[in-house]
Order: C-alpha cells, then sequence, then structure tokens
C-alpha cells in the first residue's frame, strides 16, 4: 500500500495569513495505492466543477473563499501525474457531502462511493449543503458501511470489497455522518487519519486558532456539542504522535505538539 496526500483544490480566501492564519487553504485528498486498484479519500474540486462554476459551486461559496479552479489540481490531473491510470480509481470514500469534497466524483462516474448511512441520506434528501448538480451524474453506491470494533472509543466500520487496514472513523459534528478515514500506514510504521473537517486549521487543537477560523468553523457546524468533543480526541492524539492526522484545508502539516511541522508530514500545498 502506498497513500498520497494531494491537493485538489486551493482556496485564496480573501484576508489570508493576516486573517486567518494561513496564506491560503487547500483541499486534501488521499489517493491510496492498493496491488490492484486505486482508492481516493474525498475529491476536491472537479473538471465539471471548472467548467461549470457556478451551478455546482453556488456563487456566494465561490466569492466567500475564491477557489483557484485550476485543471492541473483536480483529482483526476493528480492521478495522470502520478502516472497513473484514472481508470484504476475503483472506490471514493467521502468523508462528508459538502461541495469541496465531492467535486470531483462526476470524474469517476463508475467508482463506488463509500459513505455513512447518515452521509448518504443528506445526500438523497436534499440536506442544504448538496449542491444537486454535482450528484447528476449518478453515483454508483457501495453497500452500506459494516459495523466493526471501537477505535479510541469511536464507533469505526470496514468498507465492502476494501481490505480492513482502511476503515471510516467517527468523527461527528461537522456534518450528518461526518467521518474520518483511517488507514494503516505500513511504510511508516503508523496509522494515517483523514480527519476531514474536523479542523480547519491546526491551532484549532491547541485553542489558539485565530478567531477568524474559530468563528467560521462554528458557523459551519451541523452539532456543535458532539464537534467539540471530536477536538478534544484530535487534540489527544495529536499530543501522542500516535496517529498522523491530516485535514482536509490546512495547508500546513501538523506535528505532535499539535504545530506546525515537516519531519513527519507531507505538505500537500500545491503538488
Amino acid at each position: 500500500m502506498r497513500i498520497h496526500e494531494l491537493n485538489c483544490g486551493t482556496l485564496d480566501v480573501p484576508g489570508g495569513e493576516a486573517v486567518f492564519g494561513a496564506p491560503h487553504f487547500i483541499c486534501r485528498c488521499l489517493l491510496i495505492e492498493l496491488e490492484d486498484r486505486l482508492v481516493a479519500v474525498d475529491t476536491g474540486i472537479g473538471h465539471k466543477d471548472i467548467e461549470s462554476p457556478e451551478p455546482r459551486l453556488g456563487k456566494d461559496w465561490i466569492e466567500q473563499v475564491r477557489p483557484v479552479l485550476d485543471p492541473d489540481e483536480t483529482l483526476m490531473a493528480r492521478v495522470v501525474s502520478l502516472g497513473l491510470d484514472p481508470w484504476d480509481v475503483s472506490d471514493v470514500i467521502v468523508t462528508h457531502h459538502h461541495r469541496d469534497h465531492v467535486g470531483g466524483l462526476a470524474d469517476f462516474p463508475s467508482a463506488r462511493v463509500h459513505a455513512t448511512g447518515e452521509c448518504r441520506s443528506a445526500v438523497e434528501e436534499g440536506d442544504g449543503r448538496v449542491m444537486p448538480a454535482q450528484w447528476a451524474h449518478g453515483v454508483v453506491w457501495a453497500p452500506a458501511p459494516v459495523p466493526a470494533a471501537p477505535w479510541r472509543g469511536q464507533e469505526s466500520w470496514t468498507l465492502d470489497g476494501l481490505p480492513d487496514s482502511i476503515r471510516l472513523i467517527a468523527l461527528p459534528g461537522h456534518s450528518p455522518g461526518h467521518v474520518g478515514v483511517l488507514v494503516d500506514d505500513a511504510l511508516r510504521g503508523q496509522e494515517l487519519l483523514h480527519i476531514g473537517d474536523a479542523i480547519y486549521h491546526h491551532t484549532q487543537l491547541t485553542r489558539t486558532a485565530p478567531p477568524a477560523v474559530e468563528a467560521f468553523a462554528a458557523s459551519v457546524q451541523h452539532d456543535a456539542t458532539a464537534g467539540l468533543r471530536t477536538q478534544r480526541l484530535l487534540a489527544e492524539l495529536a499530543g501522542e504522535g500516535s496517529v498522523r492526522l491530516v485535514n482536509s484545508h490546512d495547508p500546513e502539516p501538523v506535528d505532535r505538539t499539535g504545530l506546525p511541522g515537516t519531519a513527519r508530514y507531507h505538505s500537500a500545498e500545491r503538488c
């Protein structure tokens, strides 16, 4: 197994580092190379989003976060740049259903999509943060995740047809059915946990985040109480250094102290 961390959509949020503590944000996805196929975790902004941004991303959202909309940053382009075949992407795991995490699904229409039941229901029932155009191509839903043994006290699930070394971990708060994706990274001898939007910036783990980050995070929380519990868990994990945490939008990797670090984490900034 080989894991790639990829930026699939730079967000030049107004205010930049002076307001948010980062010059820009990213849409970090994972690409997992198995022996016979490729598995993606989230898809970032896709080609069809770039071709028709307002219907698929929304005018207000575009003005709020100012996505760069660079075709070379799409997951499909990233796969090709790695010398891999996009047709080998057989499965996509989504942490949640928001527009900057699922825009590339239409670039892989035959891939099976894995999500929690709550997340799938949010899509099918038209949750307010669903962009219907991003799902109009017709999604091939994988069978429902199968409950597995709890992980660090959190619910976990295995996924149909995928190895048990890849699991969903409940990280509630940000959206209905929000999960992290746990991968046993054998090359590093450590587990990797993609935590989706459980946090936006590494300083949230040390309660030193810029006020604008905390305000934005609070404005998009589905369940603030659950989100706070999730953050506490992640802060404990960061302190232990036993699990490699990566989130969707912070361009800086984090080390065991919750502060930026480059020794243990691969930066996905514009890569």
